[in-house]
């Protein structure tokens, strides 16, 4: 299977956007042609280099693969050669070494909050990660590629708080605003504010308590979840006496 290195990983990221600016290239003089000769001949759509151009132009946001801190600097340095941005590295697990490069180039980071050395491109990662790249600027979210870890994704982001001393406002955000922006939709959702959709959750202590949990879940003004009106395990148990 290719590639089989590292450097065959760089070599066919810069071979495949050198293949699509030819290809934006032929269709630039294709539409020049064609508005004096209504005979030129149109060249061969090809949909993954279509892709290519428009990530090239800006049209198509960027969200990478990563955990090495030696991959990430690799794609940063093929992007900006090639005059476009890479918007969001995602895991990016070594991005606490390469914060300052990943700031600079205008990326943002949606890493694990605490997933570590369960295999070797994640040996260095570190439970500090999140915090160490938003205090060097870095818009981080927090994610869990988990349909079980999820649902509780605010207690995750507690662990910033916990290891790195986050302020409480900053952790928020890594599941709620930043994650709007690094998708683009943050005109839209992210934070309660005028103009926006207005999704709520009402917990019963802070977030980032062990205890909390959530007794209201309101979407564009209607009551989607209410904890006194579901039917909980809590209540099941309760009603068969602790019974299974």
């Amino acid at each position: 299977r290719f590639p089989m290195t590292r450097m065959g990983v760089e070599f066919t990221v810069r071979y495949w956007f050198q293949k699509a600016k030819e290809y934006d290239e032929e269709w630039k003089a294709y539409r020049e042609a064609a508005k004096t000769n209504p005979n030129a001949i149109m060249p061969r759509r090809d949909l993954r280099l279509e892709a290519l151009t428009d990530m090239l132009h800006g049209d198509l946001k960027i969200h990478s693969h990563s955990y090495r801190a030696d991959e990430i600097l690799m794609l940063i340095r093929v992007a900006e050669e090639n005059g476009f941005k890479v918007n969001t590295f995602q895991h990016v697990l070594e991005g606490y070494k390469v914060a300052d490069e990943i700031a600079k180039h205008g990326a943002m980071a949606s890493t694990f909050a605490d997933m570590w050395g369960y295999k070797v491109e994640a040996w260095d990662a570190t439970p500090f990660n999140m915090a160490l790249m938003s205090q060097r600027g870095v818009v981080v979210s927090v994610n869990s590629d988990s349909d079980e870890r999820i649902r509780r994704l605010y207690q995750e982001a507690g662990v910033g708080v916990r290891y790195g001393n986050m302020p409480v406002n900053e952790a928020l955000k890594m599941v709620t605003l930043n994650p709007a922006k690094q998708l683009g939709v943050d005109k839209m959702v992210g934070s309660l504010e005028p103009g926006k959709d207005g999704d709520i959750a009402v917990f019963s202590a802070h977030p980032f308590a062990p205890e909390a949990a959530v007794e209201y879940t309101i979407i564009d003004g209607k009551v989607y979840f209410d904890r006194s009106q579901a039917s909980t395990l809590r209540k099941v148990a309760e009603k068969t006496g602790g019974e299974r």
